[in-house]
């Protein structure tokens, strides 16, 4: 049996702590009761750090995970005794069709606020796909009846819900704006100055106030280096990759490429 202290001793951030304290007790009752146990969706972080934690209980339980579609970024973990196949697992995911009935434009940002508004915690949501006339929520289906009856609007538009199945969604392709840039270094304050269109001294604040992630991990210094392939994420200006680096420029400076998803 896996020794939980052990294993959170090694963490230091609480939350993280927390997190990972409630998974260790989940893969406990899977092995109490021989049964398969599941969280709630996970971020990409989250999900790297419980991989990483976990496999010191390998040998004791399996774990596997799913978001509802092979490409998906949040994904449910599954705890299970050894002898079951992950193949017989039947993940708690619901897909719900939100259709607008008004020519209105929405963004994603306008599908979370209006499911969030309806007091449903974050964890409860996995991916939001947005096609042209329509917007696929992935739900965790003990929440997915009340979304149904409940979710009429977003951003004021009228909107009526029905369920689907994965193999009936078109997933749609992300869209993003690349831009080509030079930079005095590849510190994630250069970059990202170069890929919002501000100075330097703006966006200073966004790291010291957390609001910006590097890989689903939290920056913690604006002098961290980036590399080619790494993904930003800035709250409230959206997500961005470090497509490529170019090289550099006969003064000295870094030629990049970033893509930033619209």
């Amino acid at each position: 049996m896996f020794k939980k202290q052990e294993i959170l001793d090694s963490i230091k951030n609480a939350e993280d702590r927390l997190l990972i304290s409630k998974v260790l007790d989940q893969a406990a009752l899977s092995l109490k009761y021989h049964e398969v146990k599941f969280t709630n969706f996970l971020d990409p972080y989250q999900h790297k750090l419980l991989t990483q934690k976990l496999k010191y209980i390998a040998a004791d339980i399996h774990t596997d995970s799913w978001g509802g579609y092979q490409e998906s970024e949040r994904k449910i973990l599954s705890f299970f005794p050894k002898y079951i196949e992950h193949t017989d697992i039947d993940y708690p995911i619901v897909i719900l069709e939100v259709i607008s009935n008004h020519a209105a434009k929405l963004t994603h940002r306008d599908f979370l606020g209006s499911i969030l508004g309806l007091g449903i915690k974050r964890e409860k949501i996995g991916d939001i796909l947005i096609n042209e006339n329509a917007c696929y929520i992935f739900v965790m289906s003990d929440i997915s009846n009340f979304i149904k009856i409940h979710l009429n609007k977003v951003a004021n538009t009228c909107v009526s819900i029905v369920e689907k199945n994965v193999s009936e969604l078109i997933i749609p392709q992300r869209k993003y704006k690349a831009l080509h840039a030079t930079v005095a270094s590849l510190r994630i304050d250069a970059v990202l100055s170069a890929a919002l269109g501000e100075s330097r001294s703006k966006v200073l604040p966004y790291i010291h106030s957390e609001k910006v992630s590097i890989n689903w991990e939290p920056c913690k210094s604006p002098s961290q280096i980036l590399k080619e392939g790494d993904i930003i994420s800035v709250r409230g200006h959206g997500r961005m990759v470090l497509e490529c680096i170019r090289g550099t420029t006969r003064k000295g400076r870094i030629s990049i490429t970033v893509k930033r998803f619209i």
